[in-house]
């Protein structure tokens, strides 16, 4: 960067960040004093609970339906007015807060997306949305008159739900990931493929690897993993250096961002309030042929831009060429702890979708309550990480210590994920409590392509944020939590269209637009492979927009051949 920009942009970044913080401090000001306000003689002088109030010991509380009767009740004298501009301006404010804190402080998206929910919460009307504690805390609407504290409960509450959505998948996915890298079960699965393929279709072999690996495997583990091979690889051929890593890059991106349990789709599946099941079945269709299409595109880069291999700084050892294949376990134990989750996930899915939800008969009804429990996404997880552990003590010689050690750094890892992503979950909750639902299904009445409109929404808005960020996973986060908002009205009436499950590759396919050097992938790419940023903007962003663009256009034909509506 040319030494006049830095003070520039040192310049932007810090005029961003005191925005931000003069938005929320302005925002929690501005809400303290409404909190403040004596309320207005004969408004509301029969208040509904009071959120966050607590529960009598003796059980003497009032029954949640007869509760929900009264609220029912209490609008009849005059529905609620939303307005509409309040809601946009909250979620635009709230997206701003975000995004100004990323790109202008470079703080921790985990900082960021609290911010923001904090920014957001402050616009949720006074007595719309409170959580009564209880043994089992819950929300309730027109909840009464709430104290400025209930602006911060609102997110720790929504915080909390959402790390029980996804905590227990990440954490496993972690587990899994760290395990299959340490028993060999990562390598086995890469040098079976290079088996199958043969070397003169080793790039193949590296993209089918990349799209494996990157399900239960984070995807810069991946990367690691397997750079090193293609470096092997090139120096027995003396070619195609380019064309291994952008075959990795596009096998790896692609069930990355598309197939659960990586964070990403995993939160815009919960986000949606859609079934895990059919998200990693849409994903893994839809995900295929996508990564064939980047496969495409890398044999063409490769030979527009024939690229050879330079010396790692450092050096360019790896326990990954050096690894003797006697001492890896075997295939199809290596492939258990990826398959096992989605087949029992994929498996109570299908078996759903063909008996229905209560099936009269009490054999079918038996089967379909076990195969739901295992095959709940929780449980399955927990099983194969059970299994990727034992076979990683089976490896390290029934070592204990060390097996402890490596889960412990799996989890370290893993609690980062879903702090993240936690964050990002309640900063869609909030997000929803501003009423924007109402707003933005007036937008859409009327309208034969509403569907079509909210594809093309979503993606755009994953790939616009995508790009003004960096992150693949910020991006699904906060472009998820402003689609639920249109999507939510028009499931209820049954007129979007669509498996609203199709939107969740649709944004996948949006966070891979643009890629540059905000991203850290971007990095990654390009100091594994030890390129230019020059080299990197003209191979890894070509092939990761061409799997962008590529994705919505095969969501786009699999709505319209099978849009699996009910």
């Amino acid at each position: 960067m040319h030494q006049r920009a830095k003070p520039l942009l040192h310049f932007v970044r810090i005029s961003l960040s005191l925005a931000s913080f003069a938005i929320c401090l302005a925002s929690f000001s501005a809400t303290a004093c409404a909190y403040q306000q004596p309320e207005p003689a004969g408004t509301q002088a029969e208040t509904a609970t009071p959120p966050l109030m607590e529960e009598q010991a003796d059980g003497n509380t009032q029954d949640s339906s007869t509760q929900d009767d009264a609220v029912a009740e209490e609008p009849s004298q005059g529905e609620r007015q939303v307005s509409t501009w309040k809601p946009l301006f909250a979620a635009g404010l709230g997206v701003f807060v975000v995004l100004s804190l990323m790109i202008g402080l470079k703080s921790h998206a985990f900082i960021a997306l609290i911010l923001g929910a904090l920014t957001i919460s402050c616009f949720v009307p006074l007595d719309v949305v409170g959580f009564v504690k209880s043994p089992e805390p819950r929300v309730v609407i027109d909840a009464g008159k709430a104290s400025p504290v209930q602006v911060v409960n609102r997110v720790s509450s929504s915080l909390g739900s959402a790390v029980s959505g996804i905590g227990i998948l990440v954490a496993m996915a972690a587990i899994i990931g760290k395990c299959m890298l340490v028993s060999g079960a990562a390598d086995r699965i890469v040098q079976s493929a290079l088996a199958v393929f043969g070397e003169k279709r080793a790039a193949l072999a590296m993209m089918v690897s990349g799209f494996v690996l990157s399900i239960p495997v984070f995807f810069d583990t991946v990367f690691y993993l397997l750079v090193p091979l293609a470096r092997s690889l090139y120096r027995r051929t003396g070619k195609n250096y380019l064309l291994y890593l952008a075959a990795i890059a596009a096998g790896g991106a692609i069930t990355h961002t598309l197939v659960p349990p990586t964070p990403g789709p995993l939160l815009v599946a919960q986000t949606l309030n859609v079934d895990i099941g059919v998200v990693m079945i849409l994903g893994l269709a839809i995900g295929a042929p996508t990564a064939c299409a980047g496969m495409l595109v890398s044999v063409w880069l490769n030979k527009v831009m024939p690229i050879e291999m330079r010396p790692m700084a450092g050096g360019s050892s790896s326990s990954n060429e050096d690894q003797e294949l006697t001492v890896l376990p075997s295939l199809p134990l290596a492939l258990v702890p990826v398959l096992l989750p989605v087949l029992l996930i994929s498996i109570d899915t299908v078996f759903k979708a063909f008996t229905g939800k209560d099936p009269s008969d009490p054999t079918i009804a038996a089967i379909q309550s076990w195969l739901g429990l295992f095959g709940s996404a929780d449980l399955a997880m927990i099983i194969a990480a059970l299994f990727a552990v034992f076979l990683c003590w089976k490896v390290q010689g029934h070592n204990l210590a060390a097996l402890a050690e490596h889960v412990e750094d799996a989890l370290l890892s893993g609690g980062v994920i879903i702090l993240i992503t936690a964050a990002g979950g309640a900063f869609g909750a909030l997000l929803a409590m501003t009423e924007i639902q109402a707003v933005v299904k007036s937008f859409f009445e009327g309208s034969d392509s509403g569907g079509l409109i909210v594809i093309l929404v979503a993606y755009g808005l994953a790939a616009v944020i995508k790009v003004a960020q960096g992150s693949s996973t910020v991006s699904m986060i906060i472009s998820s939590s402003l689609v639920a908002s249109i999507t939510a009205p028009l499931v209820a009436n049954n007129s979007l269209g669509f498996h609203p499950a199709y939107l969740v590759p649709v944004i996948g396919a949006g966070s891979l637009m643009g890629s540059w050097m905000n991203d850290s992938g971007f990095w990654v790419f390009a100091k594994m492979g030890v390129l230019t940023e020059g080299e990197t903007l003209r191979s890894w962003t070509v092939v990761l927009s061409v799997l962008s663009i590529t994705g919505l256009i095969i969501s786009l034909v699999m709505v319209a051949i099978l849009p699996f509506t009910s």
